[in-house]
């Protein structure tokens, strides 16, 4: 994304055998069941874990947000943003950290294997007059990260950074999907509240300098919420939004969920033109197929958060589910559909919002 003269906008992938990706695999599962055995994994963690999914983190971060604010606190959020997380993990770091986690001795040794001896180039391919030529550069070791692409991969990340709502806990609640941190703080008027924000977010600073993880201040968001937002201090040198995009789902400061039915109704609309174009084409369980895996899946994304929104807000939302359920039925656009959502066994947002509570 972005710039394409810009080299950080680039990152490396790494060309695995298969093998190498099926041995992997078995590596994982000992390592998982290791972890779930000893109980190793905080349960801040929502990333790749049985069990955890974005939902999960969703939840979490939205009973944080209410309860708080249910007994009267003020409530605030820091969204860090890790620059090429997953690139700048120091090997000699992570070995470190699994050997506190039990990884010993021959376990560790295939690690360490695993880690070192890769090599990266830059390969650029140009077409003249229907000729490709290739340019490589000569290759580099790499001494850091873990491989892109690879299965272990995003696991060697959340065990390394596994200490880090430990690390905070005194300070704040921690909730993290793989790379993507939030820091959660609350507390009474009285209780010097951005003393605490800061404090917290200079140690989340100090911890990621300590393990070889490099935050970007300038993407590093605050999110304050409630009535009385106004009421919580500004951060020096952290931008203060009125809404921020978390795990897919447009946050705002009021929990209104209006920005999210905002960006959430294009997307069914771009589904609703497919379904059309599939039914003309094809027939009713085709075009359902669609519908469940297009038009729902966008749907059901956050909405045990969202949900919750406003009717104004829902009804939106319905009159494109009840389109897309008249393309289905070949209904034309006036006739009541009520009947087709019983004989094709769909939920309306609002069932499918009471099944998912």
């Amino acid at each position: 994304n972005g710039n394409k003269t810009e080299v950080n906008n680039y990152r490396p992938i790494s060309i695995i055998p298969t093998f190498s990706k099926v041995l992997e695999k078995v590596i994982l599962k000992r390592l998982l069941d290791h972890c779930e055995h000893y109980n190793l994994i905080t349960d801040k963690q929502h990333g790749f874990i049985k069990g955890k999914s974005t939902t999960t983190a969703l939840i979490n971060f939205a009973d944080f947000v209410l309860d708080n604010l249910e007994e009267g606190k003020l409530v605030t959020t820091l969204f860090l943003d890790l620059s090429k997380a997953f690139d700048c993990l120091g090997h000699d770091l992570i070995l470190y950290k699994l050997e506190k986690l039990g990884i010993k001795d021959t376990a560790k040794m295939w690690f360490k294997s695993y880690l070192e001896n890769r090599r990266q180039i830059v390969e650029i391919k140009q077409t003249r007059n229907g000729v490709t030529e290739v340019t490589r550069s000569r290759s580099l070791p790499i001494n850091r990260g873990v491989p892109q692409g690879s299965v272990l991969g995003p696991v060697l990340f959340i065990l390394f950074t596994n200490d880090l709502p430990e690390y905070l806990e005194t300070f704040c609640t921690t909730s993290m999907y793989a790379d993507d941190t939030t820091l959660l703080l609350s507390g009474k008027k009285t209780d010097n509240l951005d003393v605490k924000c800061y404090t917290a977010l200079n140690m989340a600073y100090q911890y990621c300098h300590s393990n070889d993880l490099v935050v970007n201040p300038e993407k590093t968001n605050q999110l304050a919420f409630g009535r009385r937002c106004e009421e919580v201090p500004a951060i020096p040198e952290v931008d203060r939004k009125h809404q921020v995009k978390f795990l897919g789902v447009i946050v705002d400061e009021s929990l209104s969920w209006s920005q999210h039915i905002d960006n959430l109704l294009p997307k069914l609309n771009s589904s609703l033109y497919v379904i059309k174009r599939i039914k003309s084409i094809s027939n009713t369980t085709t075009a359902k197929v669609a519908y469940h895996s297009l038009f729902e899946t966008h749907l059901r994304y956050g909405l045990v958060v969202w949900g919750g929104t406003s009717a104004s807000n829902l009804q939106r939302v319905l009159v494109l589910q009840k389109r897309a359920i008249r393309a289905l039925s070949g209904l034309g656009f006036r006739e009541i559909c009520k009947e087709v959502f019983i004989s094709l066994k769909i939920m309306t947002v609002v069932n499918l919002y009471i099944k998912e509570v």
